[in-house]
């Protein structure tokens, strides 16, 4: 290697990242120590530091990488389903199974975050309010498309269905994490979504 050359990483950033999510996912912030990331992360100290900043720059990359990615599946979840309210269903039925019937999870990183940080962490505090913007208008946007086709009542109030939605299913977490049996959280969701039909 030239004198004055960068030294190539030997690891990959975007792999080691994805592994402090899943630490930060099952313990958060403080329940994270440092030693415990450079062990999972396989990477030193100042690698960590060179690539990533701090922890808690670490930590706010780790809730991005999050967020994009259950943006992703959500968007693949509804589009993949033949009807808009189907594709509702299928991502309650994705984080039910994916997220609170984990048991190193038992609820999102988003709502393990805002419990967490959100009343003294104003980056963490943006990034779950811009989160829960997200799925709300991935709500809304399968929702008026379910009133284009006449699977939802044209008289429904799109956005304030998707507001509860979104309650709905963070409060699933929440749920789990405090020891809700599985019967409840089934209950839960086939309640909420009798909303969407005018059934509850």
């Amino acid at each position: 290697m030239l004198a004055g050359m960068p030294r190539a990483k030997a690891f990959d950033p975007e792999a080691a990242l994805d592994r402090a999510v899943e630490l930060f996912w099952r313990f958060g912030y403080e329940g994270t120590s440092m030693a415990k990331l450079l062990e999972f992360m396989g990477i030193s100290r100042q690698s960590l530091y060179d690539t990533y900043g701090d922890k808690h720059s670490l930590f706010l990359a780790a809730v991005d990488r999050y967020r994009a990615n259950v943006q992703r599946q959500l968007a693949a979840l509804i589009s993949g389903e033949a009807t808009a309210i189907a594709g509702v269903r299928a991502v309650f039925e994705w984080v039910n199974q994916a997220v609170v019937e984990h048991p190193e999870h038992r609820s999102c990183l988003m709502a393990n975050t805002a419990l967490e940080l959100g009343q003294r962490d104003p980056d963490a505090r943006e990034r779950v309010s811009a989160h829960l913007r997200d799925v709300e208008g991935v709500f809304a946007a399968a929702l008026e498309r379910g009133q284009r086709a006449g699977e939802l009542d044209a008289s429904r109030d799109v956005r304030a269905l998707a507001r509860f939605l979104t309650g709905s299913i963070h409060g699933l977490g929440i749920l789990a994490r405090g020891g809700a049996p599985t019967p409840v959280l089934r209950d839960t969701i086939t309640t909420t979504l009798a909303v969407l039909d005018g059934r509850a």
